[in-house]
């Protein structure tokens, strides 16, 4: 008997030993931190990809870029797949799954002047003579020689002018690798500079025209970056912390990426107790209301936060430049706050369906992009907030639009919108009267059962003629 219990005291010795050292390597970081952590990320992949296990194996060993590929049948409208229903659901969210296709633009031609790896077809471009005259820059995944992910510049006339790689592989501390990230957040300087960050990446990076990266940060930063007019940078991330979602909206000197503000969301929820709206992802227990999950990034959402602009200031009573719009996806909440008081000014819930990216623009309302999640087509709403009047300004059947996650959205000057469909591989802009003017297709190629397969593409700008000044000559 006293020779078995010493066995079980030395298996119990050995198990809290081993339990010990790995909280200690999780912790501290340190090898073999890196591969199990890697592992980790493998199995789980994004919270929202539904690839195979093969799939992953296949695009995590550059066989085939499956992580980022959107496949879609060549046919218009939607179609429902077979679902199991969800327990205690009823009516139409019983059977969530849909399908939306859509055909290529029989007048697009394919895009020349891209490095571009020969396993995949060219993308392909329309560009209307009626469509505004200005360059379009588009950040996504092109699958590029030396670069899954990247940027590309292309001038008023579609020709392709400036090509910029974007990498997390040359950073000093942990990252995943380029195959396991998506783009996700971008925004460009009139220098030509630009600035990317990356769903489940560790860092956001400054480029210059010439594709030199100037600086990176270490940190959860995804969804958007935006340059609010007096040389800083907001977007949702964690300055300084090896995260992969950073749950604060951060402020960052453009021009340094030294960090100027960042307050966590909990600080802006804790500053507002009168509006209730907040709290709606909390339920009622014998000891008061507790939030239904204790890490609120992933029952919220966050997604969107930009500054209004000094020049647009004139449009928004009740607002002041510097004001921050900010969307929140799961409680389907758009609101302006101020980031000094972090007071909530103005908010409307309930409008759209898991959206993304809320815009401030020279006409004085507010632009949705409603992604109208499990529901059909996606949209495009504005909204005024002194009367609270909307209306779908682009409505997702009449182009065979939908994306269930991710977006962007422009409004431009003429009342054109331009719209980057990331779940469709899909970017395009329609004119005031609703006709197509420009049409970018990511194409990859045609799947073995016919589908169209096309890389995710992560956000498209519309950029004036005089945007730039002072390029810098490139060798």
């Amino acid at each position: 008997m006293a020779g078995i219990i010493r066995i079980i005291s030395l298996c119990w010795l050995v198990f809290l030993l081993g339990f010990g050292i790995g909280v200690y390597i999780w912790a501290s970081e340190t090898w073999p931190y890196p591969a199990l952590k890697a592992l980790q990320e493998f199995i789980a992949g994004h919270p929202e990809e539904e690839t195979s296990v093969l799939q992953k194996l296949k695009s995590d060993f550059d066989i085939k870029p499956e992580r980022h590929l959107a496949k879609i049948k060549p046919f218009k409208g939607i179609r429902r797949k077979a679902a199991r229903p969800q327990e205690g659901l009823r009516g139409p969210l019983a059977y969530p799954t849909i399908e939306v296709g859509f055909v290529p633009n029989e007048r697009a031609w394919e895009l020349e002047g891209l490095p571009l790896r020969a396993r995949r077809e060219k993308p392909r471009i329309f560009l209307s003579g009626s469509a505004p005259r200005g360059y379009r820059a588009i950040y996504g995944v092109f699958d590029f020689l030396g670069s899954r992910h990247g940027v590309i510049l292309l001038d008023p006339r579609g020709k392709v002018v400036r090509v910029w790689k974007t990498t997390q592989e040359v950073l000093p501390w942990w990252h995943p690798k380029d195959v396991n990230i998506y783009p996700h957040g971008f925004e460009i300087d009139r220098d030509g500079s630009i600035f990317v960050a990356f769903d489940g990446g560790t860092s956001l990076i400054k480029y210059d025209y010439c594709g030199r990266m100037l600086w990176a940060i270490k940190g959860g930063f995804h969804h958007s970056i935006d340059l609010d007019g007096s040389g800083a940078l907001w977007t949702w991330g964690d300055y300084g912390v090896l995260s992969t979602y950073g749950r604060k909206m951060v402020r960052i000197d453009s021009r340094t990426g030294k960090l100027l503000r960042q307050f966590h969301l909990m600080d802006v929820i804790n500053a507002n107790p009168e509006v209730d709206v907040l709290g709606i992802l909390q339920e009622a227990t014998s000891v008061g209301s507790v939030w239904m999950s204790a890490d609120l990034g992933v029952i919220w959402h966050v997604n969107d936060v930009e500054a209004l602009p000094k020049e647009l200031e004139p449009y928004y009573p009740g607002f002041k430049a510097g004001d921050l719009l900010v969307t929140v996806r799961s409680p389907d909440l758009v609101f302006v706050m101020d980031p000094e008081t972090l007071k909530i000014k103005w908010w409307r819930q309930g409008l759209t369906r898991r959206p993304h990216d809320a815009d401030f623009n020279g006409r004085g309302t507010i632009t949705i992009f409603d992604n109208n999640m499990h529901r059909g087509y996606s949209r495009i709403v504005e909204i005024d907030p002194v009367s609270f009047k909307h209306r779908t300004i682009v409505q997702g059947r009449r182009y065979d639009f939908y994306t269930e996650i991710r977006g962007k959205h422009q409004l431009l000057p003429n009342g054109g919108v331009l719209i980057t469909s990331t779940g469709q591989g899909r970017v395009f802009e329609v004119d005031a009267s609703g006709n197509v003017v420009f049409e970018f297709l990511n194409i990859y190629g045609v799947g073995e059962d016919g589908t169209m397969e096309y890389l995710n593409v992560s956000e498209a700008k519309f950029l004036p003629e005089d945007y730039f000044t002072r390029l810098p000559r490139c060798d």
